[in-house]
Parts: C-alpha cells; sequence; structure tokens
C-alpha cells in the first residue's frame, strides 16, 4: 500500500486513496461511474451531493500527474466519472 515517484521517493497516501488507485489499476482505459467508484473503491452508495470522490481525485491527481489541472493519467469523463489512462514512461 504504497505510492512511489519516479525518483522511488515515497509518496505519502491515504487508505482511501490508495483503494481507489487501486480500482483504477484494475481498470486501465475503461470509465468508471461515480456510482461504480463509490460502490467498489468506498463500499458505500453515491448522491448528487457527494463530491467525496471529486475531492480524492483532486488530491490523487497532484500526487501522480505531471501537470495536474491538464490531467493525462486520471482524465475526467464529463457528465459519467473518470477513467485511468497508463502512461508508458
Amino acid at each position: 500500500r504504497r505510492l512511489i515517484d519516479a525518483e522511488g521517493a515515497d509518496v505519502p497516501i491515504t487508505a482511501a486513496e490508495f483503494d481507489l488507485l487501486a480500482l483504477f489499476a484494475r481498470s486501465p482505459n475503461r470509465p468508471l461511474s461515480r456510482d461504480q467508484i463509490m460502490e467498489q473503491a468506498h463500499n458505500r452508495g453515491w448522491d448528487v451531493f457527494d463530491r467525496s470522490t471529486d475531492l480524492r481525485i483532486m488530491r490523487l491527481r497532484r500526487k501522480v500527474e505531471r501537470n495536474p489541472d491538464k490531467p493525462e493519467v486520471l482524465k475526467t469523463v464529463r457528465n459519467f466519472g473518470y477513467v485511468y489512462v497508463p502512461t508508458s514512461r
């Protein structure tokens, strides 16, 4: 349950962030709805006002993206959810 950067250094990560990354790693290039993410990564349902997934994605982007404002790895699928796009680094 560790996240390592390109230089081999540990990146602090919460259990919830790790669960989210693990879910994406099991489903590369497959868009996941917010509902799927809540059920599979957080073991609970989602309601229209729940922004916890969006907040976790934002925090993860800060840790895994070169430029979190222009994500290449954790992309938003408008009006649906998110997709993990593995890079070939």
